[in-house]
């Protein structure tokens, strides 16, 4: 009598049920997972622009400034996920010329917004700020699931999670 090899149907599908559980369980975290890395990352692109922005007013002993920008030209929005610009404003007429041009962030493509005051983060020649600054980064779990970036009046920014107090709320 021979013996045959291999699964039964019954096996088979105790196999397909199980993994069938395993994966409504973990995909759904995966998901939670890659929007926490997208936060995260669009985090620290701006806190690095912010630390360019405070590195290059010390250095050069100019007031240099970060702000919202459509055009990578003047200050003109506070949906700062539409591109971003670090300027030396040498001229001080608040916007940048192609020889004031530190840095350009393009647009952002993943769906979450960025959002800051209208008008210029200035660090002056010293590294400091007139006033604090806040940008927050949502995604579409809102505002409990945000990210902020909060610079104080030295010029030092610093990264907080959720929905902390603020003027600057997720659209």
């Amino acid at each position: 009598m021979r013996r045959q090899n291999g699964f039964t149907l019954i096996e088979l599908m105790i196999v397909i049920a199980i993994v069938a559980l395993i994966a409504s369980y973990g995909i759904p975290r995966f998901s939670s997972m890659v929007q926490n890395g997208r936060l995260s990352t669009q985090v620290n692109e701006l806190q690095g622009l912010m630390q360019l922005a405070r590195s290059e007013a010390v250095t050069n002993r100019v007031i240099t400034r970060v702000c919202g920008s459509t055009d990578q030209t003047n200050c003109d929005t506070d949906e700062w996920e539409l591109g971003a610009i670090v300027f030396r404003d040498q001229d001080g007429n608040g916007s940048a010329s192609a020889a004031e041009l530190v840095r350009i962030m393009p647009s952002a493509s993943n769906g979450n917004t960025v959002r800051g005051a209208i008008g210029a983060i200035s660090f002056l020649t010293d590294g400091t700020l007139a006033g604090g600054a806040m940008l927050r980064i949502c995604d579409e779990r809102g505002a409990d699931n945000s990210r902020q970036v909060r610079l104080n009046t030295s010029g030092q920014s610093r990264i907080s999670r959720g929905n902390a107090q603020g003027d600057v709320v997720c659209p």
